[in-house]
């Protein structure tokens, strides 16, 4: 049958009609459990996305519980925001005097990396991520949140790939994009102003792909 039109309502309601992992305006409600695997037509299983992140995560069943807690999180923030009357989601204003000035709000990059993903599945969905902040938020902080489930080599470290990720690809490269960063390995805080030059396909991906064809 499909979600009820009472039950989409709260969910865009609940979410602030922005999509739950990107905060992109103009969402269609989606199960997180598909029908198709017995999920759900109740607002547990229920989260606003909009059409880009539903194409990154949504046929990725392990995906599910990363979408359910960025989902959590944000109606925790909306529902924040209606309490005490933030305004998260204004316009941002522009600054004549220092256009890409960011703002003391930031916003929270959440990403979960599971024990099935290698370095390069990883790299793509935080760099796909970034960059969405980017183009909806350029002048606000972006901060990352990163986990890692499993990833452990004999020692009880992190194994080569989750390493090259955190070492090489969030410090070494995305760092000067984001404000901070908050990971299993270090937390740290970019000492200058975070750049908004991010595009939308990274050359190593591209040429990757090029590759295997």
């Amino acid at each position: 049958m499909g979600f009820s039109e009472k039950v989409k309502e709260e969910a865009r309601r609940k979410s602030g009609f922005r999509c739950v992992i990107c905060q992109e305006p103009f969402v269609e409600v989606h199960h997180i459990i598909p029908q198709s695997e017995g999920g759900e037509d109740t607002i547990e299983n229920a989260a606003p996305l909009c059409s880009r992140c539903h194409d990154l995560y949504g046929d990725n069943p392990a995906k599910r519980k990363q979408i359910r807690q960025m989902r959590d999180y944000w109606f925790e923030v909306m529902e924040k925001r209606d309490k005490e009357g933030l305004d998260e989601l204004g316009p941002i204003a522009p600054d004549p005097d220092r256009v890409n000035a960011l703002r003391d709000k930031g916003i929270a990059i959440q990403h979960t990396v599971f024990a099935e993903e290698n370095f390069q599945t990883a790299a793509r969905m935080i760099y796909k991520l970034i960059y969405t902040a980017q183009q909806n938020f350029p002048n606000q902080k972006r901060i990352l949140y990163l986990d890692i489930e499993g990833h452990r080599n004999g020692a009880g470290g992190y194994d080569h790939d989750m390493m090259e990720l955190q070492k090489d690809f969030i410090l070494g490269f995305l760092m000067p994009y984001i404000t901070a960063v908050h990971m299993p390995l270090i937390s740290v805080e970019n000492k200058k102003l975070q750049k908004n030059e991010l595009v939308e396909d990274l050359a190593i991906f591209a040429e990757e792909e090029g590759t295997k064809g």
